[in-house]
């Protein structure tokens, strides 16, 4: 993230984000991913009983570009349509992750000074 974190916001310090994240994330939420049996990743989906929300999904950049996200985001949005409940998420305005939820679907549903609020509706059967 640091890439994304330094455009958005300027400049990135390890200990203030460490802290942060550290504030902000329990480790037993997460499923790690793995590509070719290695971990490449980790995501989080927070349950809510009218919605799913995508609270992060993270790639090293060796496994981005590579359909993993991609494979990730359908399988989730399988899932919501399954339950009938859309999807939301944020995501940093200056991400390139951003054209991958658009590319499944998800569309803007407000901005803030840093951040893009997404949403994907669950698709009718």
């Amino acid at each position: 993230m640091r890439p994304h974190v330094e455009r958005a916001f300027g400049s990135w310090d390890a200990d203030e984000q460490r802290r942060r994240f550290s504030e902000s994330t329990d480790p037993t939420s997460h499923e790690i991913v793995s590509l070719d049996g290695a971990p490449v990743g980790c995501q989080w989906v927070r349950v809510h009983a009218d919605a799913l929300e995508l609270v992060r999904l993270y790639l090293l950049p060796e496994a981005q570009g590579r359909g993993v996200g991609s494979q990730l985001v359908a399988q989730l949005c399988a899932r919501a349509d399954r339950a009938r409940v859309p999807i939301r998420l944020r995501v940093l305005a200056l991400n390139p992750a951003r054209r991958l939820y658009q590319r499944h679907g998800f569309c803007v549903t407000g901005e803030t000074e840093t951040h893009v609020l997404m949403e994907r509706v669950a698709a009718s059967r």
